[in-house]
């Protein structure tokens, strides 16, 4: 009789659990459907401005009316996006689903990255007056192929793009700014503001790294005979080509990603006779590139300039020297990757070294005498992005020390899908700590699972009183921020795209429950039923398409 019952109530929890992962799998294409439909402009008009790069954030009034979306600061658009992608083709793939719209989305987002790369400087040429759009050849506004050298912008969603496509985001156009090149009723980095055409800064690249890590890691090369698309200029593809990205047809998703990661840590890393970044004693008490570092506290190549400007970058550039302390994991991270060493100016010994592991470990060592403890809530989120790329173990290389590390449970402190990544970017590694039957396994599995079933089934936001409001999902993403709880506001709603959910639950079904994974695919809207509007009808800069022409190589 108690073997019976045993049984029932084996089965009766089996059911259980699996209804609950078809639960949590339905939001998912719901949130799937919505991110299509509201968020994103998904276009095989592939070097148009603003496409293929999803927003974050939206507010919503008092009527329930959406007033305004941002395209936040990048640093989970691309991380979240690349992730979200690889992880459903593989899904889709490993049980033998259709994924030609997974695919094609995916080609998309990574041909977002090359139009920021090449189009990025262009831009900024404008902006500060170095070329006019309307008399200058185009060799002067486009330099190729050196404009492919890993400088972006954080985004490119132009005043151009907004007039276009504002109706399907559900908004209204607004009225122009002509100070900002915008309107009040969306937000990007290209509106002139307090920093106007950002560069990316070191966490965007250290986030984008982990994206491009998982798309090298589980998305193998495909045809590109089912998706279309259409270039404005021939540079990016026959970058590609001469680079072995896009050959025969087909598109070599792992030189791809070895190649922007090349040009990534390019923009960080400088090189003699450039200049060196160095600390030196003054008011401010920030580095600065200088020609002699005689006097200087400390320097290194390790910074991020805007090519145009030849000026640092306006944030996360290196000036507190970040960049420099982050350089073992950068370097790590890419060599890693790529199997190419990028270790330079003393990035693999010394300082720069000692105080990453010191960080990510919370424990600086002293001569071999033990180690001072380090304050538990001291943030290491870059770090804990590329020591899952790098797998970067204190202990040497088959210790599984950092595993523990990033399965960290501490509320706030979560970064939950770290140790998710680190085992799929290194699954040979630490499958034998990491599967069913294994008591760290066998604890996460439910943890996962209860977070992921409190998502809300409309959208994250910060309304209390809607009946499904999760404290845990209400915020723009809670991997990349999980301090964020959201701020409970009930007259001015913020809303989120919520592909902090649908990354995480793709990346619990590849580790805990791979099978059985399948997506009804969504109908895009044609970007063709947006008319091109007018475009110079009032004293500001467009951005609707990158010039064309024969630019001189």
């Amino acid at each position: 009789m108690k073997v019976k019952v045993l049984i029932l109530f084996l089965l009766m929890s089996g059911f259980a659990l699996a209804q609950e992962v078809a639960d949590i799998h339905s939001k998912y294409q719901d949130y799937r459907s919505r991110l299509l439909d509201e968020w994103l402009v998904t276009s095989e008009n592939v070097e148009q401005f603003g496409v293929n790069i999803p927003a974050m954030d939206r507010r919503i009034d008092a009527n329930g009316k959406r007033i305004w979306i941002s395209w936040s600061d990048g640093n989970a658009n691309f991380n979240h996006w690349l992730g979200i992608l690889s992880t459903e083709y593989r899904l889709l793939k490993d049980n033998g689903q259709n994924y030609d719209e997974t695919l094609k989305m995916l080609v998309y987002a990574m041909l977002s990255i090359e139009r920021l790369d090449l189009y990025s400087e262009y831009a900024l040429r404008c902006h500060h007056g170095l070329v006019s759009p309307e008399s200058a050849d185009v060799s002067q506004m486009v330099k190729y192929p050196d404009d492919i050298n890993g400088f972006l912008l954080r985004d490119d969603v132009t005043l151009g793009f907004w007039k276009q496509y504002h109706d399907k985001f559900g908004i209204d156009y607004g009225s122009v700014n002509k100070k900002k090149d915008g309107t009040g009723r969306y937000l990007s980095v290209f509106q002139r503001g307090v920093i106007e055409k950002e560069g990316m800064s070191q966490d965007n690249i250290c986030y984008m790294m982990q994206g491009l890590a998982l798309v090298k890691a589980l998305v193998d090369d495909e045809s590109l005979a089912n998706v279309p698309i259409s270039f404005v200029n021939p540079y990016i593809p026959d970058y590609l080509e001469k680079k072995g990205i896009f050959v025969n047809g087909k598109v070599r998703f792992g030189v791809w990603v070895d190649d922007i990661v090349d040009r990534l840590v390019g923009q960080m890393y400088h090189d003699y006779p450039d200049r060196r970044i160095a600390l030196k004693i003054s008011k401010s008490m920030k580095a600065l590139p200088y020609k002699v570092t005689m006097g200087a506290l400390q320097s290194s190549r390790w910074y991020i300039m805007n090519p145009v400007t030849n000026d640092l970058v306006a944030e996360g550039n290196g000036e507190d020297l970040g960049v420099w302390m982050n350089s073992y994991g950068i370097a790590e991270a890419a060599t890693k990757l790529t199997g190419k060493n990028y270790h330079a100016d003393g990035s693999n010994y010394g300082l720069s070294k000692y105080f990453f592991n010191s960080v990510l470990y919370k424990d600086m060592r002293v001569l071999g005498l033990g180690g001072l403890p380090l304050p538990d809530g001291l943030d290491d989120y870059m770090m804990r992005a590329l020591a899952t790329v790098g797998d970067i173990n204190r202990g040497g290389k088959k210790s599984a020390r950092l595993f523990y590390l990033m399965d960290d449970k501490r509320e706030k402190w979560t970064y939950e899908q770290n140790p998710l990544i680190l085992y799929l970017l290194h699954k040979d590694k630490y499958s034998h700590i990491y599967h069913s039957g294994v008591k760290l396994y066998d604890d996460d599995e439910p943890f996962y699972r209860n977070l992921l079933s409190q998502v809300p089934s409309d959208c994250p936001s910060t309304d209390s009183t809607r009946p499904d409001w999760s404290p845990y999902w209400s915020t723009t993403s809670r991997m990349n921020w999980p301090k964020n709880t959201g701020k409970v506001d009930c007259t001015n709603v913020w809303e989120y795209s919520g592909m902090d959910f649908m990354f995480l639950y793709n990346l619990y079904r590849l580790v805990f429950c791979p099978d059985g994974f399948e997506i009804n695919t969504v109908q895009l809207k044609n970007t063709r039923q947006y008319n091109v509007p007018e475009m110079q009808e009032a004293d500001v800069q467009y951005f609707y398409l990158p010039p064309s022409g024969d630019v001189k190589k």
